[in-house]
């Protein structure tokens, strides 16, 4: 957290950020207003990783079900009289959606505005470019190894080097590179992109011991997100279930996702409890204003051969936030 009587460089670092973030708001803003919808890059591992956990049924009915230990990944279902299921809106986004309603009735703003700003979030910037990084780190240890410990003078320097690989690497899926300025709007990675701290699953090297680490992100205040690379929030990262019990009861929160993610694939349920059972740490980290957490998961044996390319699509969103185990 930020001290009340911070330094003066911080405090000059403080307001460069935040005069970059209003920046690249009124940027990207203005271009949704006059493109609509974005050109979309990767679309199609997009819809493969963007999909929203199935719902549950039987959810209890409010934000409260944090507290009774109802499922963090689940919105409430009713039946209705000809049985069919309904979704029941969390009451925040009833409001967002009333609030939006009326600004676009009283032509503050406008559709297609909308849904430039939001395709924008989701297709040019989204899990793709986060992938195409996981794949990357694991082809290149020396790479990855970058990424996770940088020098104590640049703690962000993991958002440089992503910016290097994706200003000059084609997606081979529109041939071009992953990022541009055009794209970032002259910021490092993006949205929140300067700031971002990377760590990984699997074995790690401390004090001279060998130990399995499993990190998760969360947000326990708002819903901070590493939208540079991931795009988006998902509606489960951002609810109240989610951001409480990701910190109480993280391996709780983990084994809700395997068995959502998993419905009748006991061999992927098997492979779930034997990763669990090599973690000798779980570490949950806490977003802010501040700094954006990413993680990048631990690679399937059975993946070595598989090219980068390969690799990339095969990458989810979730994985990337510690929430999902990858298996073969």
């Amino acid at each position: 957290m930020t001290q009340k009587n911070s330094p003066p460089n911080q405090q000059n670092n403080e307001e460069k950020t935040n005069a970059s973030r209003r920046k690249f708001l009124q940027n990207v803003g203005l271009a949704g207003l006059s493109a609509g919808a974005a050109t979309v890059a990767g679309q199609g591992l997009l819809e493969d990783v963007s999909a929203e956990t199935p719902i549950k049924d039987n959810a209890i009915a409010d934000e409260s079900r944090a507290m009774h230990g109802g499922s963090p990944v689940a919105d409430t279902t009713f039946k209705t009289p000809d049985g069919s299921t309904e979704v029941v809106l969390p009451p925040l986004k009833e409001r967002v959606l009333a609030i939006k309603q009326l600004l676009i009735e009283k032509k503050i703003i406008n559709e297609q505005g909308v849904q430039g700003f939001v395709d924008y979030y989701e297709k040019v910037v989204g899990p793709h470019l986060g992938a195409a990084v996981v794949a990357h780190a694991w082809k290149n240890p020396d790479w990855k190894a970058k990424l996770l410990a940088p020098p104590e003078e640049k703690p962000f320097q993991a958002a440089i080097l992503i910016r290097d690989f994706l200003f000059n690497t084609v997606n081979p899926d529109t041939g071009k590179p992953y990022l541009s300025d055009q794209i970032t709007f002259g910021l490092t990675i993006g949205p929140e992109g300067e700031y971002i701290r990377i760590f990984a699953n699997g074995e790690q090297q401390e004090n001279g011991k060998t130990i399995f680490v499993h990190n998760l992100v969360t947000c326990t205040v708002c819903s901070c997100y590493p939208q540079a690379l991931l795009g988006t929030q998902p509606m489960w990262y951002k609810s109240q279930q989610y951001r409480a019990r990701s910190v109480s009861d993280p391996f709780g929160v983990l084994v809700e996702f395997a068995e959502d993610a998993h419905k009748g694939k006991v061999d992927h349920l098997k492979k779930f409890k034997d990763y669990t059972a090599k973690i000798d740490e779980l570490r949950v980290w806490d977003s802010n204003s501040e700094v954006r957490f990413f993680v990048i998961p631990e690679m399937p044996k059975a993946w070595a051969n598989l090219s980068e390319n390969e690799l990339r699509k095969r990458v989810t969103r979730n994985a990337m936030l510690g929430a999902e185990i990858l298996y073969s």
